[in-house]
């Protein structure tokens, strides 16, 4: 296991002994839970106040929650809550459509799948939870490109080209097609993509995919739901099946407090 940083634990602890407290804490009782000596303890405070997660009562000395504690514990609550309703959505989604839905958001490495629904029946698809999708091959991708921080979607795609071995002329053409096709995809509300492609490049054919956007209360982009099909043999047409995505992705959308769109 990777060793942390230690100055970090310690604070933790101390904030920790504050949060479990149904009181405000005095600086000793503070300093006793973190296992240091008051003035050891009191350093640490400091920057807690300084970041807001911790607040300190002028006249009793005390210590409380701060108000970025509160932020933080409302945007917990508001992801798992959000990740609560996509999931029931994305469970109706695929009893109507008979396909693999899958949810993706944004981590530090990209698009990565955090939530799977096939039905009783499985998939013969591999796009496990915890896999990601390409930014300039996929629907989900495209999603990310066209609503998603444009600093960090963009900067990511960049080394994506970058890691396909492509010349500078071609990233170049690359990203200028995507850069239109990240508009087209904002002003439809929806991507798609056929044949689909892994995150690996490779195509499969006789399988397409549909995606839309869920934002969260703030209007920001939060996750693309990607509804994946059989082209041959699915009992219903394209459009049906975007309508029905982009019905789900909205439905989420209004539930979590925000408008469709960013």
């Amino acid at each position: 296991m990777a060793k942390g940083i230690q100055s970090i634990l310690l604070g933790f602890r101390l904030l920790q002994g504050i949060t479990d407290s149904e009181t405000p804490v005095s600086l000793k009782s503070i300093a006793a839970v973190g296992g240091m000596s008051p003035s050891k303890a009191r350093m640490y405070l400091i920057s807690l106040i300084e970041t807001g997660l911790i607040v300190q009562n002028a006249e009793t000395g005390f210590y409380a929650l701060g108000p970025y504690s509160l932020y933080l514990g409302t945007r917990a609550l508001q992801r798992m809550e959000l990740m609560t309703i996509a999931s029931a959505a994305m469970r109706s989604l695929q009893q109507q459509t008979n396909a693999l839905v899958l949810l993706c958001s944004w981590d530090l490495k990209g698009v990565m799948i955090v939530s799977r629904s096939e039905g009783n029946r499985p998939q013969p698809l591999q796009f496990p939870i915890g896999g990601s999708a390409s930014l300039a091959s996929t629907a989900t991708g495209h999603v990310f490109l066209a609503f998603g921080p444009r600093e960090q979607t963009w900067g990511h795609l960049a080394e994506e080209l970058q890691e396909l071995g492509l010349t500078k002329a071609e990233q170049r053409k690359r990203s200028q097609a995507l850069k239109a096709l990240a508009e087209q995809v904002r002003r439809r509300g929806v991507a798609d993509a056929d044949p689909i492609a892994y995150s690996s490049g490779v195509t499969l054919s006789g399988y397409a995919a549909i995606a839309a956007p869920i934002f969260d209360a703030s209007s920001r982009l939060r996750y693309a739901l990607t509804l994946i099909y059989r082209t041959d043999r699915h009992h219903k047409k394209k459009e049906d099946l975007v309508r029905l995505t982009m019905e789900c992705a909205n439905r989420v959308t209004e539930l979590a407090g925000a408008r469709n769109g960013p």
